[in-house]
């Protein structure tokens, strides 16, 4: 019998990735594979933030990772989790996707792009991950 991911009514979904995930990055669609990837940078193709590890299907195992699967759980707004800062962000400011999965400050004219705001009290600095708050 084969098996099945459930999903609730605000997630998550469950996808295969293209590129090694680890917990905590944000993914986003790899093209018309139907799998997902660490974000790349500014992207408008943003599904959530991966839940778990996971390795592309045939790397088999992976010395950061073990024996990984080839999903992650992604979960999708709203929803607070915890992202690392790809610079400093203030407490209130929009945010939206950085390379290696991690979130920025909006910049001017990508107002469309974000994807959350910071409510982390303190703020973040460069490196550090805290409380974002998916839409």
């Amino acid at each position: 019998m084969a098996g099945t991911y459930p999903v609730t009514q605000l997630g998550p979904d469950t996808y295969e990735v293209s590129a090694t995930v680890t917990g905590g990055q944000l993914v986003m669609v790899d093209g018309s594979t139907g799998k997902v990837k660490p974000t790349t940078g500014v992207v408008s193709n943003v599904l959530g933030v991966a839940l778990t590890d996971a390795v592309p299907a045939g790397s088999g195992s992976n010395t950061a990772f073990g024996t990984a699967p080839k999903t992650t759980s992604v979960a999708y707004g709203p929803a607070t989790v915890k992202l690392t800062a790809a610079g400093t962000i203030a407490f209130g400011a929009l945010v939206t996707s950085a390379a290696s999965g991690q979130v920025a400050t909006i910049g001017a004219g990508t107002f469309d792009q974000a994807i959350g705001r910071c409510v982390e009290p303190a703020g973040l600095t460069v490196g550090v991950a805290g409380r974002i708050r998916l839409f």
